[in-house]
């Protein structure tokens, strides 16, 4: 009897699983599908918008909203259309974008393919270290994002996690699991033949040497290790509610807002925080998880995130009266009773990202009880 062996999700059946937590309307949803059915095997999308639109007769404002939609999942750089958009989408994953590193994406790639540092600090006006700092940062993203999900002939990974933040009664703890890092340790003859009397000159430098290189590389997974410490305790301080009380409770934060927190630069901690997985109260997850994007839109306000905004919307929506449906107003003012605040026109924005329909298209005629959000929602943006 021969065993056979499920296959393994592709990169499009991982972008399509992670599409219902975004609740898009069947029209919208059709939109991803097919964008993501033209990635290629780097994540790219190698086909024009306006050929997928012709080709699909599908309405070329909803595929730009929906290649939004794809862009916006994991892993960062997904959706591209070039590797200078691939690069830029991971850099605003990051928080405020670097204007060094901006720039370097946009002019200088092939200058940074070269080592050519000293040339793009010259064109760009600014020192050296700054150059050596964007690319440091640089070389922590994934020119090829499509390429993490490659099942050709990979055998089956079994996700350990690096680390775990546990609520013990009310406090929580970090804790790093040391048997997932690395150890190394001298072997105890190599030092005793380093000190016998009657070894050679050659032979005493060359065992220097090595022993030299091995205590460094030790010093390194040990630092590796104190600076995952460093960040994921912040990390824990600054996303405490999520660890008491779930995921509803995750708030925006950003590499930068933590590099600044405890004084390393946002390459340092980008590195420290890639391809791990933390053991939370709520199951094993990306360690990048814990940094979820805030509200877009300059009169966002508030800690909400993105996700848990169009979740709200979308639970409001729902649990309206469909002969009076809820105003884009009406559903600011209630986010701001919830402490939320956010504008008439953001909400706009994510209801129509989510794909959910305008107030006047989602209408009954059918006669109903009043509306009882109404009575408790005071419109409190005027525009």
């Amino acid at each position: 009897m021969m065993a056979l062996k499920a296959p393994e999700p592709t990169l499009a059946d991982r972008l399509k699983a992670a599409l219902p937590t975004y609740q898009l309307d069947t029209e919208l949803l059709k939109g991803t599908h097919l964008i993501i059915d033209a990635l290629d095997e780097r994540g790219y999308l190698g086909m024009p918008l306006e050929e997928i639109s012709q080709r699909f007769n599908y309405p070329m404002d909803r595929l730009k909203k929906a290649l939004e939609v794809v862009q916006s999942l994991d892993p960062p750089g997904i959706g591209a259309r070039d590797l200078r958009e691939c690069l830029h989408l991971q850099h605003r994953r990051l928080g405020e974008p670097l204007p060094v590193l901006t720039a370097i994406i946009e002019e200088h790639l092939l200058d940074v393919a070269k080592g050519q540092f000293k040339k793009i600090a010259s064109r760009l006006r600014v020192s050296l270290e700054a150059v050596l700092e964007a690319v440091s940062l640089l070389k922590t993203f994934h020119p090829k994002p499509g390429k993490l999900y490659s099942t050709d002939s990979e055998p089956t990974v079994y996700i350990i996690p690096d680390a775990a933040v546990q609520n013990n009664t009310g406090t929580l703890e970090v804790r790093i699991y040391d048997d997932v890092l690395p150890r190394l340790t001298l072997e105890p003859d190599i030092l005793q033949m380093l000190r016998h009397e009657k070894l050679d000159t050659q032979t005493k430098a060359y065992l220097a040497r090595q022993v030299a290189r091995a205590n460094k590389l030790i010093e390194q997974l040990n630092a590796r290790k104190t600076t995952l410490a460093r960040v994921l305790h912040a990390v824990a301080h600054y996303q405490k509610d999520f660890f008491f009380y779930g995921f509803d409770h995750l708030k925006p934060l950003t590499m930068q807002t933590v590099a600044e927190t405890v004084g390393l630069s946002v390459s340092t901690v980008s590195r420290a925080v890639r391809d791990k997985y933390i053991q939370t109260p709520w199951g094993v997850i990306e360690f990048k998880r814990l940094f979820p994007s805030a509200i877009s839109g300059t009169e966002a306000q508030g800690e909400a995130t993105s996700e848990t905004v169009i979740r709200k919307i979308k639970a409001y929506i729902e649990a309206e009266d469909k002969t009076q449906p809820l105003s884009d107003e009406e559903i600011a003012a209630a986010l701001n009773r919830e402490g939320i605040y956010i504008s008439r026109r953001t909400v706009a924005k994510y209801r129509s990202l989510s794909g959910i329909p305008s107030s006047q298209q989602r209408k009954h005629n059918k006669k109903a009880p009043e509306n009882p959000f109404r009575k408790e929602i005071e419109p409190v943006y005027r525009h």
